[in-house]
């Protein structure tokens, strides 16, 4: 079996450039697969989802600071 990637617009199907296309000099059966390509926005949104979830899970195992922000800024300052 032999696989080629295309895209189609509804009227014709283009073969990507970088995709070889095989050369045949005989008739052969073909079966055209349609797939539906998940949008970049769908996956960057996922992607933050996902880092979004592994923040929280690293701030929640993280220890208190024993100190408020405002107070560690104000040492820090007099050191």
């Amino acid at each position: 079996m032999l696989t080629v990637r295309a895209t189609y617009d509804g009227r014709t199907s283009k073969v990507s450039p970088l995709e070889p296309f095989p050369r045949i000099d005989h008739t052969v059966p073909v079966a055209i697969v349609f797939l539906e390509e998940v949008p970049a926005t769908a996956r960057r949104t996922e992607r933050e989802r996902e880092v979004a979830r592994l923040m929280r899970a690293e701030r929640s195992a993280m220890e208190p600071l024993g100190s408020s922000i405002k107070e560690l800024v104000e040492e820090g300052r007099d050191q």
